[in-house]
């Protein structure tokens, strides 16, 4: 008896932890996306230059034509460069700088950025001069402004965009190759624009003269790692303004030089009395653009509550059964207590008669 109990009372226990461990799951909401990754293209990439007459004579006003000046960068490539210019403020202003944009299709508003980072190659060639490399101060900072395709020699400094350094992250060096990890740039790719990111001489910190020359777009690494947005609910069909013999409901402003809410033409045919009340159509309301459009939520329960609900009917016939009384209660000696009852009275009444 004593280990039958012992073992209902496991399964008591057992099938009440069941219970509590589905009733969390049907509290509990849906899970995250999962994080995705990839390796996005390079769409967009350019190079600009301010040269040394330019920086010593500015502005350069036409029909002055500057002197030849070698660049030193091969048709294709990429380079930074710092010759000791600087603007007035003190900031160092670059030589050359670099730009680069990657492709973000796919990437939705509401898509969080974990990582992403992108490699460049140095161009070791002897036709790329590079000088001074192992000192050059290089970040990649966010770009304020847009910025145009250059020609394979580069574009004219005047076209550069704007930056902003002030969340600069400076590279990884590994021989020749420098990488830069820039989630929170990629991020404002996202919730903002895609202006890409501008890679130039640290502002702040570079002193000597240096130039370095990267090989081209279609040599550059990139990856990310991401968590996409969730979707939201599909938008319901706008509202008919089908005229259905009522009357036209919720009628829309018309645009590009129509006549909104027309009254009856003189002269015209009229239309018929109609037969019901008449509907009285509300007045036009403006069209607005609302930042995220959410379908209201059904009242009626879903398909996976009513999967759970009978998941959990289940489990709660199973455990009736395990906490039920299994048989009747037995005395001892084998009787149960019904029989144990009908004997004591049976006994009781023969006794009254006896006496």
């Amino acid at each position: 008896m004593y280990r039958h109990a012992t073992v209902r009372r496991v399964l008591q226990v057992a099938a009440a932890g069941l219970i509590a461990g589905s009733s969390t799951m049907l509290l509990l909401p849906a899970s995250h996306a999962a994080a995705a990754s990839g390796t996005p293209a390079v769409i967009q990439a350019s190079w600009f230059w301010q040269t040394a007459y330019e920086q010593a004579n500015p502005p350069v006003a036409p029909p002055t034509t500057p002197p030849t000046e070698p660049s030193g960068v091969p048709d294709g490539d990429l380079a930074v460069a710092y010759t000791g210019a600087q603007d007035s403020a003190g900031n160092k202003t670059p030589a050359k700088m670099a730009a680069l944009a990657f492709d973000t299709t796919g990437l939705t508003p509401g898509t969080q950025v974990s990582n992403f980072t992108f490699s460049l190659t140095l161009d070791t060639q002897p036709t790329a001069t590079n000088f001074a490399q192992q000192d050059a101060t290089i970040l990649a900072c966010l770009p304020t402004r847009g910025w145009p395709a250059t020609p394979p020699q580069g574009g004219d400094f005047n076209d550069e965009p704007t930056f902003d350094c002030a969340g600069g992250v400076k590279p990884s060096i590994n021989g020749n190759v420098y990488t830069f990890a820039i989630p929170t740039i990629a991020q404002t790719w996202v919730d903002d624009q895609n202006l890409g990111v501008a890679i130039v001489p640290d502002p702040k910190n570079t002193t000597a003269p240096f130039q370095v020359v990267f090989t081209g777009a279609k040599t550059v690494k990139a990856s990310i790692s991401y968590t996409p947005a969730t979707p939201l609910p599909s938008q319901p069909p706008p509202p008919s303004t089908t005229d259905t013999g009522g009357g036209v409901t919720n009628p829309q402003p018309v645009t590009g030089g129509g006549i909104s809410n027309p009254g009856p033409i003189s002269g015209g045919v009229t239309s018929p009395a109609p037969v019901s009340p008449p509907v009285v159509a509300p007045s036009p309301q403006p069209s607005t653009s609302p930042v995220a459009a959410v379908r209201a939520a059904s009242a009626a329960p879903s398909a996976g509550f009513w999967v759970a609900a009978a998941l959990l009917g289940a489990l709660m016939l199973i455990v009736s059964l395990v906490l039920g009384d299994p048989s009747p209660a037995v005395t001892a000696g084998g009787r149960s207590k019904l029989d144990q009852v009908l004997r004591d009275r049976g006994s009781d009444a023969f006794t009254v008669r006896h006496d």
